[in-house]
């Protein structure tokens, strides 16, 4: 801009001693300024979410290591995977990776009602014996543990245990843990914990080794149902506004928590009911779009109060469970 205007001062310049005749010319012969504003060249905002890695060699290799000789390496879907399994099982997980990997994409969007950005990418690493699992768990205090599996969004890492487990908690593992991978996709930014574990539930708990089945009442969740509403009548299970207030270092922390049947069963609530599902999706979909902390109250979006939200939720889980009050547990 300033090379620009410099020019037009030297030619204004050459144009006379004063420049007043000249320019006084250029006046007359300039067309009337326009009263329309300028149009401005609108740039497409950068897409939602962030990438994720097809898999951090570094964290693979680490992972890899406690994997016995021979490793296999194959597609799955659109991921890779790397495992030590024999031959035998082989057809087994090239059957999950159809049934779970290749049509998980359609099936998050459906559910959550929020789009996916990026490629999905990543590496799924399969231990044929738990035993190893654990050792590489315990191996790096970075990783997070767990007995059943983990992921590793930030590294494009899946890691589980799959030699004496059997195939329909594998299949609900391994949908679990892809959605925490695209979370990442959609959102771009580590969610609460409530809200990262009941979703990445509602996506994973209706899945099995013959793919996804209708994502409908308790079906799949009966078990964690019966713990929680146990749970409330005991009076030891706390409240939804505690579940989402915390943090992921207090999420799970109690000697008896119930943080995890709390979230999958609220987001499957949320989800499911006719009245607050809508009004949930756009909150989801304004929390991908955002991208970024603090985002909108959760409350004032189901346009409810926490007794309100208890009382349904109770309810939904047992009938005239929610009428002993918002905050109250009910002795068998």
């Amino acid at each position: 801009m300033i090379v620009a205007l410099a020019a037009v001062a030297g030619i204004a310049t050459l144009a006379g001693c004063d420049g007043r005749e000249r320019a006084g010319a250029r006046e007359a012969a300039r067309p009337a300024p326009s009263r329309e504003r300028p149009r401005l060249e609108s740039t497409p905002p950068p897409p939602a979410g962030r990438a994720v890695s097809p898999g951090d060699p570094r964290a693979v290799a680490a992972a890899q290591a406690f994997l016995r000789d021979p490793v296999q390496r194959e597609a799955c879907g659109p991921y890779a995977l790397i495992t030590e399994s024999a031959a035998a099982r082989r057809a087994e997980w090239v059957s999950l990776c159809a049934a779970i990997a290749e049509p998980f994409e359609a099936e998050y969007r459906r559910r959550l009602g929020v789009p996916l950005h990026h490629p999905p990418a990543g590496t799924i690493v399969l231990f044929s014996e738990r035993s190893r699992f654990r050792a590489y768990a315990a191996s790096d205090p970075a990783l997070p543990g767990g007995y059943a599996g983990f992921s590793l969004a930030a590294w494009g890492l899946v890691a589980l245990p799959v030699g004496d487990i059997a195939a329909e908690e594998i299949a609900r593992t391994l949908a679990h843990e892809l959605a925490h991978l695209a979370h990442r996709r959609a959102f771009g930014v580590e969610l609460p914990p409530w809200l990262a574990e009941g979703l990445a539930d509602a996506v994973g708990d209706s899945a099995g080794p013959a793919g996804f089945a209708p994502f409908e009442g308790f079906a799949g969740v009966e078990g964690i149902r019966r713990r929680l509403v146990l749970g409330y009548r005991s009076g030891r299970a706390d409240s939804l506004e505690r579940l989402v207030s915390l943090d992921r270092d207090r999420f799970d922390r109690g000697t008896v928590s119930y943080d995890y049947e709390q979230s999958a069963l609220f987001a499957r609530f949320l989800l499911l009911d006719t009245r607050l599902a809508p009004r949930f999706r756009d909150w989801l979909a304004a929390q991908a779009l955002r991208g970024e902390s603090p985002t909108p109250n959760l409350r004032t979006s189901l346009a409810s109060d926490w007794p309100e939200l208890e009382r349904r939720f109770r309810d939904w889980l047992e009938p005239g469970l929610g009428a002993g009050g918002p905050l109250e547990g009910r002795n068998p």
